[in-house]
């Protein structure tokens, strides 16, 4: 039992080893899963903001939406994780304590009840009313000797050696008929029968002395075989306790298989979700760069027409200056020459009134006076004689109008077009 105690533990103790090895593993692969999540959402919403064309208005709210559920699905299946995993070590030290105990108390017990057979033994031996008491006590705890083998096993040579001492002669004489089919049998169990004889007359001899200078007399022997039974029925209802506590002990291992096939089914689901949650995550990073690519290409060519359009946009305004220039030096142009039919009409008018004047004063000359020339004056013809006593002042002021009407003709279109 003790060995089954031994292998119970370091079962134990292996089984949560290995559960707690995958558990961390488990962890570690989470917090990197993790650590990538929390590195894209760092460093890719300013390419995104940089990006607006790249994205619908609601699919960037999407992504951050997205991958902040993501992290918190990792960090809660962290803390359980962790949780899980404290939870199993502490269940597994509470076993660990309880199998350490159970395991000294059966030796304890063991030791006890081994004690007490040799003492009944030395009792028996000393005494033949004890050894008869001892015998049926025996009989009567068949039951204890069934279920613990090592203790049955002790009793059995102690009554063997107490009871029969001839048996042993008659066992090692191997030549008669009836002991021809179990010879080998009898031989190993022989063997086995003496050597725990000669321990418990060890142990006899021991507990004899001890007994002797404790306690002296028949009387005081039979009070102590009486102490030894009450003392092995107590031993007796410690060892069904004990007995009690290893099948809870049993049921609380088959609940945990049950409960690890649990964790199990758990830990595959969760590692289900988490890969289709990354297979889900690698194919959206695939569409966003495919995507972004084509938003880069989009942008490049909007660039370039972008280029193109600049380009004719200087040439128009060069144009335009140019023509500008052109028309303000047309118009500084006809500022002049409007500046110059204003003269011209100012020196016209000067020379009416001097003509009038002149024409008061001769007007039997230019009645009798022949036409030479035509000289158009506004809306009236003067005929000039090439020998009329004008004054050279007189002249000028005929020639210079004549010259001006003539210009004005000129920039109105023609001697059809309108006088000025």
């Amino acid at each position: 039992m003790e060995d089954t105690l031994t292998c119970s533990h370091a079962t134990f103790s292996q089984v949560f080893g290995r559960q707690g090895q995958l558990m961390q593993a488990t962890v570690q692969s989470l917090n990197s899963l993790n650590d990538q999540i929390a590195q894209f959402m760092v460093t890719r919403p300013c390419s995104l903001a940089d990006e607006d064309e790249t994205f619908m208005p609601g699919e960037r709210d999407t992504l951050r939406k997205s991958m902040t559920l993501m992290r918190h699905l990792l960090m809660d299946a962290q803390g359980k994780i962790l949780k899980m995993m404290e939870d199993n070590k502490q269940l597994a030290q509470r076993i660990d304590g309880a199998i350490q105990s159970a395991s000294q108390e059966v030796t304890n017990l063991r030791s006890e009840l081994s004690a007490t057979s040799r003492r009944l033994a030395e009792l028996g031996a000393s005494s033949p009313p004890a050894l008869e008491n001892h015998h049926q006590h025996n009989h009567h705890d068949d039951s204890l000797h069934y279920r613990d083998p090592s203790v049955h096993h002790r009793q059995k040579t102690v009554v063997t050696d107490m009871c029969y001492p001839t048996e042993i002669s008659s066992l090692m004489d191997f030549g008669t008929p009836d002991c021809s089919l179990g010879k080998v049998l009898l031989r190993e169990e022989v063997a086995q029968l003496q050597e725990e004889v000669h321990l418990l007359r060890q142990m006899k001899d021991m507990l004899s002395k001890d007994l002797e200078d404790t306690q002296g007399g028949c009387s005081a022997n039979l009070l102590s075989a009486t102490e030894l039974r009450v003392q092995l029925g107590d031993k007796e209802q410690e060892l069904d306790r004990a007995k009690e506590a290893l099948q809870a002990m049993k049921a609380d291992r088959k609940r945990l298989k049950v409960e690890k096939a649990d964790l199990v089914s758990q830990m595959q689901q969760l590692y289900t979700t988490l890969e289709s949650r990354e297979e889900q995550l690698r194919e959206f990073i695939r569409n966003y760069d495919q995507h972004r690519k084509e938003s880069e290409d989009a942008v490049k060519a909007l660039a370039k027409e972008k280029d193109m359009l600049e380009r004719e946009k200087w040439d128009l305004r060069r144009q335009t200056k140019e023509a500008t220039e052109q028309a303000n030096i047309l118009r500084s142009q006809m500022d002049m020459k409007e500046n110059r039919i204003k003269e011209l009409e100012a020196e016209l008018t000067m020379a009416k009134q001097s003509l009038a004047t002149l024409t008061k004063d001769v007007p039997k000359r230019h009645s009798l006076a022949m036409p030479t020339e035509p000289v158009v004056n506004g809306s009236q013809e003067w005929v000039m004689q090439a020998d009329l006593p004008l004054t050279a002042a007189i002249r000028q002021s005929q020639q210079t109008l004549y010259h001006g009407h003539t210009t004005d003709r000129q920039v109105h279109g023609g001697p059809g077009g309108p006088e000025a």
